[in-house]
């Protein structure tokens, strides 16, 4: 058990030494006989073992594999040596060295202490073997049943390192985690969790879909009454918002508290990708913006030399987040746009989907990167779901890119064949993107089942009307117009007023600060405009909202702005 202990510890510190060649093909058959020695004779005596010794030699072996998960490159290197006894081939070694171990222990779990018990689970975590019984139970059903008595027992770290094995082989134990959580929440405070240990628990939740609302109350109200988060590095960080997110948790003070440390940074060294990635996912998830945090990670990814460090998912799910909080920096959807079409052969359906809903959302047209993505695109329609397939659909339409090779048959097949999975909003996309194929004057539309279900989808939305609104209209009545109000058009679209001068319909869109992302406008309020233009034939004038907020309670300034507006008068 010592032995098994010291050489992960051996691994860490000396296993990227290599000696010269003519050494290690010296020592190569000695170092391999030895090894078979001393673990033919472990595994022969296994049976012997007291607890704690069975605890620290899993938990020796999982290390070991740990550290030598990925082949070396050099034949004689003890990792390669290690790889082969303890993985094999289809990690055969690995299943009968944990399933020879699983044997000799099940007997006696009932002996094993708190810390051994947590130490042996974090063993089967780590190793990322989950032994299969023929009932279709596992091990980690048994020891969950061994541990939940115990709890009371284990140490802060003990019970981190547990639950966040069960989440590493994604296996819940609804039990397990309820009265862990239990056990948790009861402490007065959770100063004895390290900010890691914190991190792990909630990101086990999330990761194995278990919910605890007081666990995940106490926690976040912990962290956010820290003096600050110094002591959290960045996986941890990202973790956490990330876990929250996940399970949809919000805790304002917790994202605050975050955002403002990873704001305060002066580099994002220690951040990876994914870490980057998850923190903008996350607070977009739970729809928590912080400008400043936002604007910190888009320079950084801006500054970066290349992105080729960045997966699909993760380029994808960062513009996804600053479209859905409407954040606008142009930099860093092109340096995106330019990474994405250089790894285009190994996006997903789900990649493509996002990237390109993203950059229509945010009104971020690329004409270059839609038309390079549509034959990747069309390759993966048929695995697409119904919302990849209507995201897709409006965001061509959104960004007036035409793609015959994805908007075709199979295109429309695929549609048909998951129309039912397709909610409201898909719905009313799919609606603008037929709208579109009658400005393209193509012959691909959707088959009249499906049109006129999608042009009741468009029609459902209940108009709202603001102050802002109605302040604008009772000014168009002042001037002596008769403004229509949410004037329903023959496509489906409702404009906020139609007026009519010298004998035109002028439609009038009332822009809040939904339409737009900082002073431009978002792929919704351009496809509307343009829709309605080139379709319905109506001249479309909007009134932005700063526009608006400038003239203050000076009516005779609004109705002289609207005047100009509509063409009444042509003298400013």
């Amino acid at each position: 058990a010592a032995f098994w202990t010291v050489v992960p510890k051996y691994l860490q510190k000396h296993g990227m030494e290599h000696s010269n060649k003519h050494t290690r093909n010296r020592g190569e058959q000695q170092l391999h006989h030895h090894l078979d020695t001393i673990l033919c004779h472990t595994l022969e005596k296994i049976e012997l073992f007291e607890y704690r010794d069975l605890a620290q030699t899993t938990l020796g072996f999982a290390k070991i594999v740990k550290n030598v998960g990925n082949r070396s490159r050099q034949p004689e290197d003890i990792r390669q040596i290690l790889h082969h006894f303890f993985i094999g081939d289809n990690s055969t070694n690995k299943e009968f060295l944990f399933g020879h171990i699983a044997a000799a222990s099940i007997p006696i779990l009932q002996n094993f202490d708190a810390r051994s018990l947590s130490n042996f689970i974090y063993a089967y975590g780590l190793s990322g073997y989950v032994l299969k019984f023929e009932d279709g139970s596992t091990l980690f059903d048994i020891l969950g049943s061994k541990a939940i008595p115990k709890l009371e027992g284990f140490a802060s770290q003990g019970i981190s390192n547990m639950l966040w094995s069960y989440a590493n082989v994604k296996v819940s134990s609804p039990n397990l985690f309820k009265e862990s959580g239990d056990v948790i929440t009861a402490h007065q405070n959770l100063e004895m969790f390290t900010p890691q240990a914190l991190s792990n628990i909630v990101w086990a939740y999330a990761t194995v879909d278990e919910s605890h609302l007081k666990l995940f109350m106490k926690v976040a109200d912990h962290v956010a009454a820290l003096d600050n988060l110094k002591s959290f590095n960045p996986q941890s960080l990202s973790n956490t918002v990330w876990a929250y997110a996940t399970v949809n948790e919000s805790h304002p003070m917790l994202f605050k508290k975050v955002a403002d440390h990873v704001a305060s940074l002066d580099n994002f060294i220690g951040f990876k990708p994914q870490a980057l990635s998850n923190i903008v996912w996350a607070y977009a998830t739970v729809d928590e913006s912080h400008s400043q945090l936002l604007k910190k990670v888009a320079d950084h990814v801006v500054s970066l030399d290349s992105l080729r460090s960045f997966e699909p998912q993760h380029l994808s799910n960062i513009v996804w987040a600053y479209a859905t909080l409407n954040e606008s920096h142009p930099k860093l959807f092109q340096k995106v746009a330019g990474a994405v079409i250089g790894k285009q052969d190994v996006l997903n359906s789900q990649n493509i989907s996002n990237l390109a809903w993203a950059f229509a959302t945010n009104g971020q047209l690329d004409e270059n990167l839609l038309k390079t993505l549509a034959p990747t695109a069309a390759a993966c329609v048929n695995e697409c779901n119904s919302q990849n397939l209507a995201n897709l659909a409006w965001a061509y339409a959104v960004a007036n890119v035409a793609a015959p090779s994805l908007f075709n048959d199979n295109f429309i097949n695929a549609l048909l064949e998951k129309q039912d999975d397709l909610n409201i909003g898909n719905l009313s996309q799919l609606h603008q993107w037929n709208l579109w194929q009658q400005e393209l004057k193509s012959d691909t539309r959707l088959p009249p089942s499906l049109r006129e279900k999608c042009h009741e989808a468009f029609l459902y939305r209940v108009p709202k009307s603001s102050k802002f609104q109605r302040d604008v209209i009772s000014e168009l009545i002042s001037i002596g117009l008769e403004p229509e109000e949410e004037k329903l058009t023959g496509r489906g679209y409702r404009l906020d007023a139609l007026v009519e001068v010298d004998g035109t319909k002028i439609g009038i869109e009332v822009d809040g600060p939904s339409h737009f992302i900082g002073e431009k406008p978002t792929g919704s309020t351009i496809l509307k405009r343009r829709q309605v233009s080139h379709i319905e034939r109506i001249r479309i004038v909007s009134v932005p909202y700063w526009e608006w907020g400038k003239l203050k309670r000076d009516r005779s300034k609004k109705q002289q702005y609207l005047r100009l507006l509509l063409g009444l008068d042509k003298q400013r």
